[in-house]
């Protein structure tokens, strides 16, 4: 009896030890936050409820900056810490309703903008003036003091469904516009300038697009400046601030994902 209660513990050691370490071995291995959000994103998409990683693999302040940059869609970002060291991540969209319908309306405009036999400058050039023209910048969410970046103003549907939006509003609703029309793009978010626009990669050269700076305040209608289109990283870098070595890492994840 003694000998099968001590193989009976070993067992159950031998157990406990594969339950504690077997999620650590079935995560997915990644060397970025690209890559985390990648298939984040994917999980996303697809309908998941999250992913579990390895905690030392993962900064989840850095995987929410990569997923922003290729998810144009509103959304919270849930960490959850396991003592196997594992950490679950889980991508909550928020507004889900409106966001589909944003979506669609943008399918809708991305049809309507581009013409066949367009190039890729001229699809983009396209898509801008019609979210120029469509969008009114709200200067009355941005003197907020501590305004709420979860609302529509924040976010493509508030650009896309109400028509008002601030920056990071643009370029999210800029990002489904270049989505819905097959084209690569990310979103850029700048801490230092509290300011958002995107990037786009063609030929291999990075170039960017600040349709909030491309439309006048007050509004001004139909018409669209092109002042901060289809700049480069050294023209943009004159009046724009941001981190140059992560988005380019990240566009270069992109481009070798293909």
């Amino acid at each position: 009896m003694k000998r099968l209660a001590a193989v009976l513990a070993v067992l159950m050691l031998a157990v406990g030890a594969a339950l504690w370490w077997l999620p650590r071995v079935l995560a997915p291995q990644v060397g970025s936050p690209y890559e985390a959000a990648a298939l984040l994103e994917q999980d996303v998409r697809a309908g998941g409820d999250g992913l579990l990683f390895c905690a030392e693999q993962v900064d989840p302040d850095e995987v929410y900056r990569a997923l922003e940059a290729c998810y144009p869609y509103a959304f919270s970002l849930h960490a959850t810490v396991r003592p196997n060291r594992t950490v679950e991540l889980q991508v909550q969209a928020s507004r889900q309703a409106r966001q589909a319908q944003a979506q669609s309306y943008a399918a809708a405009l991305a049809a309507d903008s581009i013409q066949e036999g367009m190039s890729d400058v001229q699809k983009l050039r396209a898509l801008h003036d019609t979210l120029v023209r469509l969008c009114q910048y709200d200067t009355d969410t941005a003197e907020q003091v501590s305004p709420d970046g979860a609302t529509a103003p924040f976010a493509a549907d508030g650009a896309l469904l109400d028509h008002r939006a601030v920056c990071s509003g643009y370029g999210r609703a800029f990002g489904m516009l270049c989505e819905a029309a097959g084209i690569d793009s990310i979103y850029i978010a700048s801490e230092e300038m509290n300011h958002g626009w995107n990037a786009v990669r063609l030929d291999g050269q990075t170039y960017f697009i600040d349709c909030t700076f491309d439309d006048p305040v007050p509004d001004r209608g139909a018409y669209v400046s092109d002042q901060y289109f289809m700049l480069t990283a050294e023209e943009l870098a004159a009046t724009h601030v941001w981190d140059q070595a992560f988005y380019e890492q990240l566009l270069d994840s992109m481009e070798n994902a293909k």
